[in-house]
């Protein structure tokens, strides 16, 4: 049964030699994060040798890590910036983003950086932000030109935003797989026997209503937050993916 998990696997270590991530080291979390699943499921008195069994490691690795936590998921204060410049109103009236200046009351960009970070000077979130291509500046004002905030390709900023979004669409489908009730939305179509170009005109399309999706929906949460009370304990999220590829030969 272990083999069904290959696709997710071979993902997996594609992305650890690309990252030049060292084996021992990933192993090693790896039984970290399999002892602190069976601690959780376990029912009853859990014992060193009660997670080995369910485990399958040695009892003095049990013993060794049974101790191990996970690293929380690091925050994206840029994701957030853009997030609010696109919802709130007075950064976005009618839905669309405005042009800001870089300094002074709102709206400006250094009172909407405040707004997020208190410890990050907005000049850094600026540089950021334009190295990424996500805003543009003009003359001293601002420009949002992306949609959304995505971290320069290789960093150790993208590569924390790849865990947290693919974490939880991994934690949504296990779920489902465990019987979930109600499941998780995790759907998508696959088809073969397409040309590039078609390929090509259907991810655009689903892109794009994809964007305008979770475009509107960001909106209604910025504005649900404001009028959420003392039991506001929640997360949410949620995404689209998608992907192409030659067909594989057989």
């Amino acid at each position: 049964m272990s083999d069904d998990l290959d696709p997710l696997l071979a993902a997996f270590a594609d992305l650890a030699v690309a990252r030049a991530l060292p084996f021992p080291e990933l192993a090693e979390r790896l039984k970290g994060h399999c002892i602190a699943a069976a601690s959780q499921r376990a029912e009853g008195k859990v014992t060193d040798s009660r997670l080995s069994i369910m485990t399958g490691l040695q009892r003095r690795d049990v013993a060794r890590l049974r101790a191990f936590e996970a690293k929380p998921a690091r925050p994206t204060p840029l994701t957030r910036l853009v997030s609010l410049w696109r919802t709130l109103p007075d950064y976005a009236p009618g839905g669309q983003p405005v042009l800001l200046d870089r300094a002074g009351e709102t709206p400006s960009f250094d009172h909407l950086a405040r707004l997020v970070r208190q410890d990050i000077h907005p000049r850094t979130m600026l540089d950021a932000l334009e190295a990424a291509g996500t805003v543009r500046i003009e003359d001293d004002r601002v420009r949002l030109v992306a949609s959304a905030y995505l971290p320069l390709g290789g960093s150790e900023e993208q590569l924390a935003y790849l865990a947290a979004n693919v974490g939880d669409h991994l934690r949504a489908a296990t779920a489902n797989v465990d019987g979930a009730a109600p499941p998780f939305f995790e759907r998508a179509l696959h088809h073969t026997g397409l040309t590039e170009a078609q390929v090509g005109d259907l991810q655009a399309r689903f892109s794009a209503a994809m964007m305008a999706l979770l475009e509107e929906l960001s909106r209604e949460a910025e504005a649900m937050k404001r009028e959420a009370g003392a039991e506001a304990h929640h997360r949410v999220r949620l995404g689209g993916y998608g992907f192409t590829a030659p067909e594989e030969e057989n």
